[in-house]
């Protein structure tokens, strides 16, 4: 009697020391809380910035905008002076023969591609 008691009271030890085994090698995460509340307080504080500061930014993103319109309208017409005519061009693998994909060439006064825009199809 006293043989199983002691051997029942060993096996209860030792799944004991391996349950508490196991929590120390998996315990991983104890530091994710403290990560999680960091990040709310910087999404927080982020939040509050931009309300403050909307005013000014909203002057500047005007004019950087219509600064690249400019720029944008300029660089078209500069190409579209460039431009002599265009035509259909289909893209092709040199191995399989297979056509990847269709688009536009933009071809100038030498003959010389000046951009090729590709089509959704």
């Amino acid at each position: 009697m006293k043989s199983r008691f002691f051997l029942y009271a060993l096996l209860i030890f030792c799944f004991g020391i391996s349950a508490c085994q196991n929590e120390k090698e998996e315990n991983n995460y104890s530091k994710v809380s403290e990560l999680i509340s960091e990040r709310n307080k910087a999404r927080y504080e982020m939040s509050e910035t931009p309300s403050k500061m909307s005013g000014s930014n909203k002057k500047v993103t005007t004019s950087n905008t219509n600064i690249l319109k400019t720029k944008s309208d300029s660089k078209k017409e500069e190409f579209l002076s460039i431009i002599l005519y265009e035509e259909g061009v289909e893209i092709v693998s040199s191995e399989s023969q297979r056509t990847l994909a269709k688009g536009i060439a933009y071809i100038n006064k030498k003959g010389q591609i000046v951009k090729i825009k590709l089509l959704k199809e």
